[in-house]
């Protein structure tokens, strides 16, 4: 954003607690099917113990080995970033907000023309047989709708239909500390998306992983984005919110970030504590980095987070340096909401 470089120093190959995979033949042999089988289940996959399940169109049904969980290289979405995901999590056996994540699929695969494979009622139903399939009432679900293998150029309509890949893993929440104390965030140099393609959920998230990176190599928890224009934008995978002086609570304008159907709900049940006076009003506008530095309270809006209260901005303690009313009413809210209400959610367990 200011001219100078997103990375300023030498980095290490690999960081820290990575393992390289077993070093290049010299010269490389042509290996038999039989062999090659052998050698993927064979390796090793530290990475995988969470995985459950997976669908995938090219297989036809259900795998529950890691070693069987792949995309084609030469899948679009894997070369090109041509594809959409959502993301959600199963609680207590029901998949929560899974009709709102399965519409903004089908508005994202819209967006970037992508067909979709199947109706929406027919991918709700495989979504459930995956998330079954895992074997677990508390994971997390993704489900990505690709352009398909074809080739390698960057032609949408060499690939002759779109793939379907659902991932059912193990869900994990940051750890209750991060709830009582609150995380630490700062303000990123690394341009964000800009309107359309912030606003579409895409799997080109390279400058989501960037600002991710640079967060961590800072010492902050999590990093937050400018737009083009310098206003707040969003996390590397949340939405942020802020409580003024006034007792308003404050988001950014959808038009330049990815509104998260967890914020979306947020705004929604936030209704409740105007009622009880802990807010004033809720309102989107734009936000600038004086506004976030001048916050009564600073929270995190994210499927995996639900309400994650900020402590801590670049070092500074926000206001008293611990989690305010609203943060903690609205996780309240919004646990009682996933937990109780069935009108938002949907069982994948008998």
């Amino acid at each position: 954003m200011n001219g100078k470089p997103i990375i300023q120093k030498p980095l290490p190959v690999a960081g820290p607690g990575c393992r390289f995979l077993p070093m290049f033949a010299e010269p490389p042999t042509i290996i038999s099917e039989n062999e090659a089988i052998a050698r993927l289940k064979a390796l090793e996959r530290p990475w995988a113990g969470d995985y459950l399940a997976m669908y995938s169109t090219w297989l036809g049904g259900i795998v529950q080995e890691p070693w069987l969980m792949h995309v084609p290289l030469d899948d679009h979405m894997v070369h090109r970033g041509d594809g959409v995901f959502e993301m959600f999590k199963c609680v207590a056996g029901r998949i929560y907000q899974l009709d709102r994540h399965l519409l903004r699929l089908a508005g994202s695969a819209q967006a970037i023309g992508l067909e979709l494979p199947a109706d929406l009622g027919a991918l709700k139903r495989l979504v459930v047989a995956v998330t079954r399939a895992g074997g677990q009432r508390e994971c997390a679900v993704r489900i990505y709708l690709s352009r398909g293998p074809g080739g390698f150029t960057t032609n949408p309509f060499e690939c002759p239909r779109p793939g379907v890949y659902i991932m059912v893993s193990h869900l994990h929440h940051p750890p209750q500390s991060a709830y009582d104390n609150g995380v630490r965030l700062g303000v990123s140099q690394v341009p964000s998306k800009s309107g359309f393609y912030a606003s579409v959920k895409t799997c080109n998230y390279l400058p989501n992983v960037l600002l991710k990176r640079e967060a961590l190599g800072r010492g902050w928890d999590y990093g937050l984005g400018l737009d083009e224009e310098g206003y707040l934008a969003e996390g590397s995978t949340e939405n942020v919110g802020l409580v003024d002086a006034q007792g308003h609570l404050l988001l950014p304008k959808p038009d330049h970030i990815l509104e998260g159907t967890t914020v979306r709900r947020a705004i929604e049940l936030a209704a409740g504590l105007v009622e009880r006076g802990t807010l004033a009003e809720v309102e989107r506008r734009t936000l600038s980095r004086q506004d976030l530095e001048q916050a009564r309270e600073i929270m995190l809006f994210g499927t995996t987070l639900d309400v994650l209260p900020v402590t801590r901005l670049e070092g500074r303690p926000v206001a008293e340096g611990r989690p305010g009313p609203v943060a903690k009413g609205l996780l309240a809210l919004m646990r009682q909401d996933i937990l109780h209400n069935p009108e938002v959610s949907t069982p994948a367990f008998d």
